[in-house]
């Protein structure tokens, strides 16, 4: 007799709707689920500007699990993979920058590798200071 004290459903089809489901039924509450999760596949997500992709590293990560053929031939790399600095699994083939089109800038991001490693250091102007 639990069904006598539950409210009946929320969007008026007459069946009894509980309290944890927002007052609705079970019917009517999975079809709001199933809306929500339409909306939410429609919204765009923005990335602040002060996180770089901080999902990068794991997209990369999942990607390592899967692929074991080259991205540029789709030849089987196994445990010969070359792995370029753009993210990409390559062969031996196409293991060069130039050989697969490579966007990434390697002078840029070895100097500041370099700039971190190789702190500027500068005397102290004032020579009467102890």
């Amino acid at each position: 007799m639990a069904t006598m004290n539950r409210p009946l459903c929320a969007k008026g089809c007459g069946r009894n709707g509980w309290a944890e489901t927002k007052n609705l039924c079970s019917w009517c509450y999975f079809e709001s689920i199933k809306e929500d999760y339409a909306k939410s596949k429609d919204k765009i997500i923005v990335v602040p500007e002060g996180s770089p992709f901080p999902f990068a590293a794991a997209y990369r990560e999942s990607l390592k699990l899967k692929s074991n053929r080259c991205q540029c031939c789709n030849k089987k790399v196994g445990l010969t993979g070359f792995w370029c600095r753009c993210g990409k699994v390559l062969c031996g083939i196409h293991r060069y920058p130039i050989e697969h089109s490579c966007a990434f800038d390697f002078k840029t991001a070895d100097r500041l590798v370099l700039a971190k490693q190789n702190p500027l250091l500068k005397p102290d102007k004032l020579d009467t200071r102890i």
